[in-house]
């Protein structure tokens, strides 16, 4: 069976990427792209502005300029353009795969109301190696947390706007939990001055920003005498597109409810 795609951002650089993948997939149908209403390109052809084979797709400001019923929408906007998404659909028999990262808890709790009619993946990420990441996080922090501490460092290209990175804090989350705390607790945005003796049970979040860099993730839990590093490291925009499709195909078959991509992979 083919999985009808709407995608949602079509024309940014995660847009482009999932689009192509989709039409990558002789399992699954790209019929939509969607923009900002403002956008110059509305009413264009997609195939123009993007060089991608999609005859006949038009890019819309609003995913009901499309057959949105069966279909399933991908979104990796701003937590602003998803909250509006919601709106727009909550009530038709669509689904959602979202990859917005910067949701606020508000937001977060939007979602998990949303989803109690309308099937919806929601993660920070959608690659395979970054969720086998979280495993391993969760793991090694619920057997090393009596002797070991915990830093994570993210590095994003210079255009990221959120920091730190939604699978950062998705890492810190998980991290936190192992050792019985919440992430508000323990989590120590950055250091500067004298800020005296590291707390036990603190997690240091860092994020850097520069250049080109797709996504790079070190989970780092330091002893005395000893350290481990876990790391993932993304090479191309392609990774998240690709698991952003496998999300989608394997979410037409679901029923309402919020899903991660722990539920898709099977983890």
């Amino acid at each position: 069976m083919t999985t009808p795609i709407i995608v949602t951002g079509a024309l940014g650089r995660m847009g482009r990427e999932i689009a192509s993948a989709v039409l990558a997939d002789p399992a699954c149908a790209l019929v939509g792209c969607v923009e900002h209403p403002s956008h110059a390109a509305i009413g264009s052809e997609y195939s123009l502005c993007t060089g991608l084979a999609a005859p006949g797709i038009r890019v819309q400001g609003s995913p009901l300029g499309f057959v949105v019923d069966k279909s399933v929408i991908v979104d990796f906007t701003s937590p602003q353009a998803t909250l509006a998404l919601l709106d727009a659909v909550e009530g038709t028999a669509t689904r959602l795969v979202i990859g917005t990262t910067g949701l606020s808890e508000s937001e977060t709790a939007r979602m998990r109301r949303a989803a109690q009619s309308i099937p919806i993946v929601l993660s920070p990420n959608m690659s395979l190696g970054v969720n086998l990441l979280f495993v391993l996080t969760e793991l090694a922090a619920a057997k090393l947390c009596d002797s070991f501490d915990i830093e994570i460092v993210e590095a994003h290209h210079r255009f990221k706007k959120d920091a730190p990175s939604g699978t950062a804090r998705k890492l810190g989350e998980i991290a936190a939990s192992a050792i019985g705390r919440s992430y508000n607790e323990v989590v120590k945005n950055g250091r500067a001055g004298m800020v005296g003796e590291r707390p036990q049970k603190e997690i240091g979040m860092h994020a850097i920003r520069g250049g080109d860099i797709v996504g790079d993730h070190t989970v780092l839990f330091a002893g005395l005498g000893e350290r481990l590093e876990l790391r993932h490291v993304a090479h191309s925009r392609a990774t998240f597109a690709h698991g952003a499709v496998v999300a989608a195909k394997w979410l037409a078959g679901q029923n309402p409810g919020l899903y991660s991509m722990r539920d898709v992979l099977g983890l």
